[in-house]
Formats: C-alpha cells, sequence, structure tokens
C-alpha cells in the first residue's frame, strides 16, 4: 500500500529546505502508517486546472527522521530525504502528463476530486493495483532526485552521520 497526497506547497516546502516529514492535524495520516506504506505520491492542482492534479514526487517513507525536523502537527509520517527513490517528476506539468493522472485518478477517487481534496480526502490510501498502474504510467518520466530541488542543500542535517547530503 502506498499513500496519495495533495499539498499545493509541497514544492515549496522542498524548495526551503523543509523536508523529511509531512505533519498533519488529522489523525487520517496515523490510521495510513499503520497500514505500512511503501511510498507517499504527492499531487498538486495545477494552477488554472480546477479538477485536474499533477504528479509532483514520490517518496520513500521511512519509520523514523532521516534529518533533524521540527514541527507543530501532532501526526506525522517520515520519508527518506537521501533516498535515490524519493524522486520529484520534473516533466510532469506538461498537459498530456496532467491529463494522464488525472484521468487515471478521478474516476477512482470522485469524492476527493469533488471535495478539491480538502481536509482528510487529501489522503488516500493507495492499493497494489493502483500502485502498479501508476508505476507503470510514470516508468518513462524525466525526475530528479529530491535534493536537486532543494536550494540550500547544507541546510538539510542528516540525523545518521553516516548519510551523505550530496
Amino acid at each position: 500500500m502506498d499513500i496519495f497526497y495533495h499539498s499545493s506547497n509541497f514544492e515549496q516546502n522542498v524548495k526551503n529546505g523543509q523536508v523529511g516529514l509531512l505533519g498533519f492535524d488529522s489523525n487520517k495520516i496515523f490510521e495510513l502508517s499503520q497500514r505500512l506504506p511503501k511510498r507517499i505520491w504527492v499531487v498538486k492542482t495545477p494552477r488554472g486546472m480546477k479538477g485536474s492534479i499533477q504528479l509532483v514526487a514520490s517518496l520513500l517513507v521511512s519509520d523514523e527522521p532521516t534529518v533533524a525536523v521540527n514541527t507543530e502537527h501532532p501526526h506525522l509520517i517520515y520519508y527518506h530525504v537521501f533516498a535515490p527513490e524519493s524522486l520529484i517528476f520534473t516533466d510532469s506539468a506538461a498537459p498530456e502528463r496532467i491529463e494522464e493522472v488525472s484521468g487515471y485518478f478521478q474516476y477512482r477517487w470522485r469524492t476527493a476530486f469533488s471535495a478539491a481534496f480538502k481536509g482528510d480526502a487529501a489522503l488516500q490510501p493507495m492499493e497494489a493495483n493502483v500502485v502498479r498502474g501508476l508505476e507503470a504510467m510514470v516508468a518513462g518520466w524525466d525526475t530528479v532526485q529530491l535534493l536537486e530541488r532543494v536550494k540550500d542543500r547544507d541546510s538539510v542535517i542528516p540525523i545518521n552521520p553516516f548519510a551523505s547530503s550530496r
């Protein structure tokens, strides 16, 4: 199982070096984390394209923090900042990519789309068959490792002294 997460500010957070965790006030992320997800798939609504979504990132879930982080949120899920599997999709803003991703998810989560991904609708479990279909869809897409989008990489401090901030 993976997690579908709609966020309008993920890219800005990454650029600012605010990486390593996703914090929520809702208990839903805790419930989803109990199902041992492998990845978090981050999407956003492209500007001026209500009803469509753009795939932004795929993040490898971690049981514990990999970087020093502070948060006020009571419910957290961590992801591996340094893992090669934590990726940003660089060509996902192309109209055909947005159309492909939107079409893939619209019939699966009509209620999430109709709620404009507000509140708990921003988080959805992705079962294995949905994940396999999405993996096949993005197999040839251009990506970069997450840290490539952080402006000041020195601000991302690994907790593990043997981890490389590249």
